[in-house]
Order: C-alpha cells, then sequence, then structure tokens
C-alpha cells in the first residue's frame, strides 16, 4: 500500500481506510485500462504486479475527510466524495503529463511515456468518469449524505471546480507563447488551479450536511489554500529547495515556458532591459538549464522572488481567515489551519 503519511484532523487509521477504499474502487474492474489506472496511483508496477512506489499525497481526498470531521461528519459518510476529489486530482495529473511532455511522476516513468499518448488521454478520461461515479456511491449511504439534493449538490461542485481547472490549465498554456503576462493574469489562472481544492472543502461539508454558509467559508477557505499552493509550486520549480534538484515535472514546466507570478511581476515593473531580456528568452521554442539561470537572477534582482512569496503568505492568511467568518470552534480552526499549511508549504 502506498504510504500516505498523515494528514492533520486524520489519524494513521484514517489515512489507511482511504486509500483501502480507493484501491479498493479502482480493482473492482478487470480491463487492462484500470491497472494503468492503478499505475499512475502507485500501487502496481507496468506489469499490474504489486509495487511499493515512491510516497504520493491524497491531500485532496484527505481534505474532504478532515473538513467533514471538523462540521461533524464522519469517514463513511465522506469516502465516496473524497475519492471523487482524489480521482479527479489524478485525471488533471496524467492530462497535465501529456501537456508538458513530462517522462517522470513521482520517480516512475508517466502513464504516457509507458503507453502513449493516446491510451494516456483515455486513462484520465477513465478516472475522471470514475470520480463522478464515486458520487454517486452515495446513493447507498444513510444521513443527510444519501439527500438526492446534497448528491446532486456535490456533483455540480465537482464538475465546476473541474471546469475551472481546464480553463486554468487553457490559459496557463495559452500564455507560454505569450512575452507580455500580467500578475493578475498569473492570479486567475491560480485561482482557477485552486478551485479543485476549494471544492475538495465543500464537499467535505455537503458530505456532513453543513448548512450554506458553513459551505461558502469552506469553499473560500480551500480555494486559498489552493491558489497559495499553485503559486509556490512555481516558485518551488523556480528556486528548488536546498538538497534537492529540480524534478521532471518542475523541468517540464520551466522548459515549456510556463510563466510564474514572480516572472509576470518582473515583467511588469522591470526595466525596458530586463523586460526585453526576457522577451528574448521566451521567444526560443525551448528553454534549457542556462535560461533557468538568467530568469532567477532576474527575478531575485527585480524583486519578484519575494513579491511572489509575500502573495503565497497572503493567501494562507485569507484561507485560515475564512474558518473564522465560519464560525469554527477553536479546536477545529486550528486543524483546518495546519492542514492549509501543509497544502501549501509541501507544494
Amino acid at each position: 500500500m502506498t504510504e500516505t503519511g498523515t494528514f492533520p484532523g486524520l489519524t494513521n487509521d484514517d489515512a489507511e481506510q482511504f486509500e483501502s477504499a480507493l484501491q479498493s474502487f479502482i480493482n473492482s474492474r478487470e480491463l487492462p485500462l484500470y491497472k494503468m489506472m492503478a499505475y499512475h496511483l502507485g500501487w502496481v508496477d507496468q506489469n499490474g504486479e504489486p509495487e511499493m512506489s515512491t510516497p504520493q499525497d491524497r491531500y485532496h481526498g484527505h481534505l474532504v475527510l478532515t473538513v467533514s470531521k471538523a462540521v461533524g461528519g464522519d469517514n463513511a459518510s465522506a469516502m465516496p466524495y473524497a475519492i471523487a476529489a482524489e480521482l479527479v486530482h489524478n485525471f488533471l495529473l496524467v492530462h497535465e503529463d501529456v501537456q508538458n511532455a513530462n517522462t517522470e511522476r513521482n520517480s516512475r516513468p508517466t502513464v504516457w511515456w509507458s503507453w502513449g499518448p493516446a491510451q494516456a488521454i483515455n486513462a484520465g478520461d477513465g478516472i475522471h468518469a470514475m470520480a463522478r461515479i464515486s458520487i454517486f456511491q452515495q446513493r447507498q449511504s444513510s444521513g443527510p449524505a444519501s439527500d438526492p439534493r446534497r448528491i446532486s449538490m456535490a456533483l455540480e461542485t465537482l464538475d465546476n471546480a473541474t471546469l475551472k481547472v481546464c480553463e486554468g490549465e487553457y490559459l496557463d498554456i495559452s500564455f507560454q507563447e505569450r512575452a507580455a503576462v500580467g500578475v493578475e493574469d498569473i492570479l486567475n489562472v491560480a485561482r482557477k488551479h485552486g478551485a479543485l481544492f476549494g471544492a475538495s472543502a465543500r464537499l467535505g461539508g455537503i458530505a456532513a450536511g453543513a448548512e450554506s454558509e458553513i459551505l461558502d467559508a469552506l469553499t473560500v477557505f480551500g480555494t486559498a489554500a489552493g491558489t497559495a499552493r499553485s503559486l509556490n509550486t512555481d516558485l518551488k520549480a523556480l528556486w528548488p529547495d536546498p538538497d534537492s534538484e529540480r524534478d521532471d515535472v518542475q523541468r517540464g514546466r520551466l522548459q515549456s515556458k510556463k510563466k510564474s507570478l514572480a516572472t509576470a511581476h518582473a515583467i511588469e515593473t522591470g526595466t525596458p532591459a530586463i523586460r526585453r531580456r526576457l522577451g528574448e528568452i521566451f521567444m526560443k521554442r525551448v528553454l534549457d538549464p542556462a535560461d533557468f539561470d538568467v530568469i532567477t537572477s532576474i527575478l531575485e534582482e527585480t524583486g519578484s522572488r519575494s513579491f511572489s512569496e509575500n502573495r503565497v503568505e497572503t493567501l494562507t492568511g485569507e484561507a485560515i481567515s475564512a474558518l473564522k467568518s465560519g464560525g469554527f470552534p477553536g479546536q477545529h480552526r486550528a486543524t483546518l489551519a495546519d492542514a492549509v499549511r501543509l497544502i501549501v508549504g509541501s507544494a
């Protein structure tokens, strides 16, 4: 079983219960297509044989469970929604690897690199369909979660978030060939990318029967956390942890000229010479490591790195403040605040 670690508000048993439920849901179907899904999720090798892969986070699914507990729910009622949120996240990752030509994820060949782009797209679409099917598993539960209106609300929440992430990807890709991309452009993309964390938090509340005021606060909370994580992901691609090198996903983002908040800030506030230098770099077909060094040097010089780090801190604070407006008790508020810090800090 993949090691998932402990998410704030969850015990090791909670994490193991979620992993087991997720694995059973995927393994309930026998076509080799589902072995591809299991491979991506880290349970089997390329031949479909059991294998312990590099640990993967399950933050979207775990957030659903943690939020549900915080508003009076339980794992049983929240589990179908937790599985759905995690699967949507992974469907997006499979497609992202194709879009960015990532050959590795979690220290293993990506699905498209192993089976080709066509099968990877098919597997990603299948994971998305499985996520929606999981939502309807809620009809077999009891209590508030089995209310058809709640199930419909959950499906709408998940679909709207998925569409927002797709919009964000469209903009992100379209910005690759634009030298001039503004700060608000990048923040808009980050907010769309953060929508799935907003949906995950809301799904936890829906499963527990929370009222609309709480659901809205949870959506703000999760979206702010997800937005901060998206921006921090870009920061870590530019400046990896001192004791590590850029991984394949991080290199893929930079080589394909994906724009970051720091880059946009430098373009908006830099001198004409700096804007011209950045424009020359981003006009290249593909960037190389030497270009990365020039870019990071410019972003340090313009204060753009600090600008981006400060925005991540501000969004983290906004996520935590949303919990106060939602009226969460102190203990639960502290747990969810810890969850925000983990989600953002581990980008």
